[in-house]
């Protein structure tokens, strides 16, 4: 299974009718929704991500149980995430790698773990930080919250 994100509608949209609906996807053709990642390195992600940013973390979790459980985000929450998911990828940058090793509380399987650590490192060509293990999901996710800020809207999961 896989995670997916989309620029929502504007909010409230999941109260609307449906000649409110067609209203809409008259003037606004629906923004196809981009994969992000698997599901379960999205949980993972959100773990890691409490457990070694402070100042991030404070702005997300509000709205973690929306974000594991791929549920739409309106506006301001989506305003909170990504200043945390800013937040939480700078702090993560001063954070080495082997932490989330450290912390893992059988959360992710080790290999697993060791394995995501190995890959950023190639592509580093460094010992990598926390941020450089999550670089690519930090990018991708940080772009969709952007682009709904720049439209003030919220975000929409789902495969459409």
């Amino acid at each position: 299974m896989s995670v997916y994100l989309s620029v929502a509608p504007p909010d409230g949209f999941t109260r609307w009718s449906a000649p409110d609906w067609d209203r809409w996807l008259r003037d606004h053709p629906w923004e196809a929704a981009e994969r992000i990642c698997s599901t379960g390195d999205w949980a993972i992600f959100f773990y890691q991500l409490r457990a070694n940013s402070v100042r991030g973390r404070k702005l997300i979790e509000p709205h973690l149980d929306a974000l594991v459980n791929e549920r739409p985000l309106e506006t301001q929450g989506c305003d909170d995430v990504l200043s945390g998911l800013r937040l939480a990828r700078e702090e993560l940058a001063q954070v080495p790698a082997t932490r989330l090793v450290e912390q893992n509380n059988q959360f992710v399987a080790a290999e697993d773990l060791q394995s995501m650590i190995t890959a950023a490192q190639s592509r580093v060509q460094r010992a990598p930080s926390c941020a450089d293990v999550w670089a690519d999901l930090f990018t991708r996710v940080i772009a969709i919250f952007e682009s709904a800020q720049k439209q003030k809207r919220g975000v929409y999961f789902g495969n459409v």
